[in-house]
């Protein structure tokens, strides 16, 4: 799989149950759950159609195409860091509107009305350009912008985390950035080794673990201009992602979001799965 790894946590995210529906709308199939636990990890998310499912899908797979992207023997820096990436498995990118982390079961009921009474009409989403979490130092998390429905997105983000607080469920500290995880950069701590030797072991850490550090370990640059070349490596990651994006032999479709969705999160097998436990549609 040429180092290829499908994301085994969602993290701040969950996974949409992508659409088989023709027009290109966001649908997510039925709802449904599973077992009697006491307590199911929760979000709230907007799914995405089969044919932008597919297409990221194959950018992932050109991505790591030997001889497709800057990644050959000239830049071994940048295919150590495609090495580095889990991407989230193929089907289950969506858009997080709120991540709720575990909810009690009997609660469940009482959250789908609450978000029940959030009133949105259908909007259109269009694919943007690639970035990461965060905007400076190591990046964790690769990610896919709007060109549109970014300000739809952050209004039904909002709706939603204003029907939940009454339940106990206070608004996020940080503002909402609507985007769609590709992958997540896994030991990421190795673009910028000395920093995390030294947050880890005290200011001497960053001196034993470049001594420690075996040959060959990683071609990701060291303290201290890692900073310069992080960036460098991370535009020509970024750079090779749009091109990917761009040069589509037809372009990628908008599609339009007419319902949301209260997924379930279970992390035991090797990706995530999600289940859908309601379905909240869009209201004209």
């Amino acid at each position: 799989m040429n180092g290829r790894r499908d994301s085994g946590s969602d993290g701040d995210v969950g996974a949409a149950v992508p659409s088989d529906q023709a027009g290109q709308s966001c649908q997510s199939g039925q709802s449904g759950q599973k077992g009697a636990e006491s307590a199911v990890r929760c979000f709230v998310g907007l799914p995405l159609p089969r044919e932008w499912q597919d297409r990221l899908a194959v950018l992932r797979d050109h991505l790591h195409a030997p001889g497709r992207t800057p990644a050959d023997d000239r830049q071994p820096a940048l295919a150590d860091l495609l090495r580095r990436l889990r991407w989230t498995h193929p089907g289950n990118w969506h858009l997080t509107l709120r991540f709720l982390g575990n909810v009690p079961t009997p609660r469940i009921p009482e959250l789908t009305t609450a978000l029940a009474e959030v009133a949105f009409a259908p909007f259109t989403l269009a694919v943007g350009r690639a970035g990461a979490f965060p905007a400076r130092g190591t990046p964790r998390v690769l990610w896919l912008g709007l060109t549109r429905g970014g300000k739809e997105c952050a209004s039904l983000a909002g709706a939603v985390n204003a029907a939940l607080a009454p339940l106990g469920f206070a608004p996020e500290g940080r503002p909402f950035a609507p985007h769609l995880t590709l992958a997540r950069v896994h030991e990421a701590r190795g673009l910028d080794r000395p920093e995390h030797d030294r947050q880890e072991h005290g200011p001497r850490g960053a001196e034993r673990g470049a001594r420690a550090r075996p040959e060959g370990e990683s071609t990701f640059p060291a303290f201290p201009q890692a900073a310069d070349a992080r960036a460098a490596l991370l535009a020509a990651l970024l750079a090779a992602i749009n091109a990917g994006i761009t040069r589509s032999a037809s372009p990628w479709p908008a599609c339009m979001v007419r319902e949301m969705v209260l997924w379930r999160s279970d992390l035991g097998g090797p990706h995530p799965a999600y289940t859908p436990l309601a379905v909240l549609p869009a209201r004209e």
